[in-house]
């Protein structure tokens, strides 16, 4: 769709120049904070966009055949804001910085398209990565109280220990689901683990109904999830995670026989990558979370957030009032 906007001449200029690129699984395309020096289209296979932060790595969002990405460095002429690493095999077009320019001077519907996606995605970004001290406002419009279960760490009393986050990863077979970072609110920190939202956009699209709700509000995600990526792609905060699994599987090649015999099928098995969608399940087997038990501390607690901060709630209610409005999750809360 991107370069239906293109002419005929131009396109025959971008295939003397582009260069086809290929990327085996989890090789990192671009690193955060290295120079922008070229624009990618994916031809085929899946991206992970993430950024590092303190303990540990947090996902923005995957993308698709048909998406692209390095566009926020070469607009803004800045730094690469995220890493970017193949999720599987990918074949990308790598669109060098000089022709990506030309493009845009040439083709202002083209700049406008791209300029728009940037735009939303720096904002995401930026409100991702805002420092502490938000008002109970910004709180609102990130969608805080649409959550009916937030984890909540007291960074007073929080050592940074990762005990946390250790205590996780052994529940759930040594792969952690929350990452120890997040919105503030006073000294309050809001985990990336999932809030079991009011209205779960994660569950709306998944093609064999391997993720949904239990009557204790957890998300459960089947073990017939097929791995497409679909309620990721969805969570608008980040909270669901594509891990991948060794599996063996069968494979069938055909081998030709003599001449007028049939054909007979030699079937094998091999191991292969397989992913599966992973989020907080609220450690459901057990009487308490796993994270919350395991602070040494009491600086980990799972809180109903109206409840919580319903004082502030109260307090604010007159500053907020009729000029709040929840934010559109779809625009204010993906992140790239």
């Amino acid at each position: 769709p991107l370069f239906a906007l293109l002419d005929d001449d131009f396109i025959e200029h971008l295939r003397q120049h582009v260069e086809l690129v290929s990327y085996n699984q989890n090789q990192i395309i671009c690193n955060e904070g290295d120079d922008a020096d070229a624009f990618y289209l994916i031809r085929s296979g899946m991206v992970r966009v993430s950024n590092h932060l303190p303990g540990g790595e947090m996902v923005r969002t995957y993308l698709s055949r048909g998406d692209y990405f390095g566009e926020i460095g070469l607009l803004r002429s800045i730094k690469r804001t995220a890493t970017c690493t193949a999720l599987d095999a990918v074949d990308l077009v790598k669109i060098p910085a000089d022709d990506f320019n030309l493009m845009l001077e040439k083709f202002p519907a083209v700049r406008e398209q791209i300029e728009t996606v940037a735009g939303a995605r720096f904002a995401a970004d930026q409100q991702k990565t805002i420092p502490g001290g938000l008002h109970l406002d910004d709180f609102l419009n990130q969608g805080l109280f649409e959550a009916q279960n937030l984890l909540l760490i007291d960074l007073e009393n929080c050592t940074r220990c990762d005990a946390c986050v250790r205590a996780c990863a052994s529940a759930h077979d040594g792969v952690s689901r929350l990452l120890r970072d997040g919105l503030r609110y006073e000294h309050f920190l809001v985990a990336t683990a999932c809030r079991s939202c009011r209205d779960p956009l994660c569950m709306t699209q998944c093609p064999v109904g391997s993720i949904r709700r239990k009557e204790n509000l957890e998300i459960i995600i089947e073990d017939w999830c097929i791995g497409c990526g679909k309620c990721a792609e969805l969570c608008p905060y980040g909270n669901i995670n594509m891990h991948p699994l060794e599996v063996m599987r069968e494979v069938k090649t055909e081998i030709k026989g003599a001449e007028g015999a049939p054909a007979q099928v030699k079937i094998e098995k091999k191991k292969m990558t397989a992913y599966k969608a992973n989020t907080c399940d609220l450690c459901t087997q057990l009487s308490t979370p796993s994270c919350v038990y395991a602070c040494p501390h009491d600086a980990a607690k799972r809180v109903d957030p109206q409840r919580f901060f319903g004082d502030a709630i109260a307090a604010q209610s007159e500053l907020i009032g009729a000029t709040w409005a929840p934010a559109s999750r779809y625009e204010t809360h993906r992140t790239h």
